[in-house]
């Protein structure tokens, strides 16, 4: 299978302007031409992007961001202007501010200073208490009566080691505003609940390309555990120089911790059959680093279209090589996938009947179908096995996406 992308791009820039001319013959003078004063083009309207705040989703949140501002949707949605900041509040209570993104959380919120652990962990305490319901396994909801009374609040000191005193008022305010019990979670709890969120955030597959001793296209997959269960920031990735038949495979566990301050890293250094390998996500899309022989870049592929579930893992044949990322509803399967063998990208559908999956892939002029069975492992997560009509097995963990609503797996 191959793929033809045609590139296309031109920019032309004209700037037009008239010049004075003086001609002096004796001892007269001249005239001068005339000097256009019209004033160059003004800039057109600056670029938006729609991003995601997650711990949970958060919806009640405020946001501004240049001319954007608004209150987060039920998924969490905010619109930002690309390369500006976006600060978030909730009443005149400043929650952080980050650079613009497709997914922000606490981690991008906090000030990256050496309170940064404390800060982190009383955002998410703060966040999680203003849940309209108490439950943040189906999202956090953030009342319009809370919105309103936070206007007449204090602001919050996120470095304060204790946050319940700090938070007395806002915290009986909420409570009687909502008619119900607002109660701020432990420290522990509310940092292992956003660690599981940012776990299926940033696990999916990517597709990209290694350089350097060897050039060709690679692939990463986060979070396929296989029949052992999801794997937060597990990773598998392989690399294929195709013209020099050269392949490099490996995987392991990145890290994420709260030490690495905004957007997880990937540091094996062990000597593995990949050799060492350095990576680091640049924003919640794209990741770049180093593999034994050179750089590696790796953008996501799949995307986040609102469904509550993401099913990540590979495909495997004799003349397949792929990484898939799909989400689900509970009903319909959307996402892609990614040969690594070919270069390929491909645009994956299918539904979802009970436990029996359909599959439908296009791309690079080629199509294929397939079938799966939805299982629960013993750690409680959703897992797919099955195949395609090339011969390949097909394997995929699930993890909660967006929260919200009836969970598929709970359902099952």
């Amino acid at each position: 299978m191959k793929t033809r992308h045609a590139q296309t791009f031109k920019a032309i820039v004209t700037l037009a302007a008239a010049s004075a001319l003086l001609t002096a013959c004796g001892g007269g003078g001249g005239e001068s031409a005339p000097v256009s004063n019209v004033p160059p083009p003004a800039p057109g309207p600056a670029a938006v992007q729609v991003g995601k705040f997650k711990d949970s989703n958060v919806a009640g949140l405020a946001f501004v961001s240049g001319a954007e501002a608004g209150i987060t949707n039920a998924g969490g949605e905010f619109s930002c202007e690309t390369g500006e900041p976006v600060t978030f509040s909730v009443g005149s209570v400043i929650v952080g501010q980050a650079d613009c993104a497709t997914l922000i959380t606490p981690t991008q919120a906090a000030v990256d200073d050496a309170d940064f652990d404390l800060q982190l962990a009383n955002i998410a305490r703060f966040l999680q208490m203003l849940d309209v319901n108490g439950d943040v396994e189906d999202g956090i909801a953030i009342s319009e009566e809370v919105q309103q009374v936070a206007e007449g609040w204090p602001p919050v000191d996120f470095r304060t080691t204790d946050l319940q005193d700090e938070l007395v008022t806002i915290i009986s305010d909420a409570a009687s505003v909502d008619g119900v019990p607002h109660t701020l979670p432990a420290a522990q709890d509310a940092v292992a609940h956003l660690e599981e969120t940012l776990a299926c955030a940033f696990a999916g597959a990517y597709s990209g390309s290694i350089s350097g001793t060897n050039s060709g296209a690679a692939g990463m997959v986060i979070g396929a555990g296989g029949n052992s269960g999801f794997a937060p920031f597990g990773y598998e990735w392989q690399g294929i120089d195709a013209v020099n038949e050269f392949a490099v495979f490996g995987g392991g566990t990145g890290i994420f911790g709260f030490s690495i301050r905004v957007l997880p890293e990937i540091d094996n250094t062990n000597d593995n059959v990949a050799g060492p390998l350095a990576v680091q996500f640049v924003n919640p899309d794209r990741i770049e680093g180093t593999w034994e022989g050179g750089n590696l870049t790796l953008n996501r592929i799949g995307g986040d279209n609102g469904f509550a579930y993401r099913f990540v893992g590979r495909a495997s044949g004799s003349d397949t090589a792929a990484y898939l990322s799909l989400n689900t509803d509970g009903v319909v399967f959307e996402g892609e996938a990614f040969d690594i063998v070919t270069g390929t990208t491909f645009q994956v559908t299918g539904e979802l009947d009970g436990t029996a999956a359909t599959f439908n892939a296009t791309g690079g002029g080629s199509s294929f179908t397939g079938t799966g069975t939805l299982s629960l492992l013993a750690d409680g997560s959703p897992y797919i096995e099955g195949s395609l009509s090339d011969g390949s097995t097909i394997s995929m963990n699930g993890c909660r996406l967006n929260r919200g609503g009836d969970g598929m797996a709970e359902s099952q």
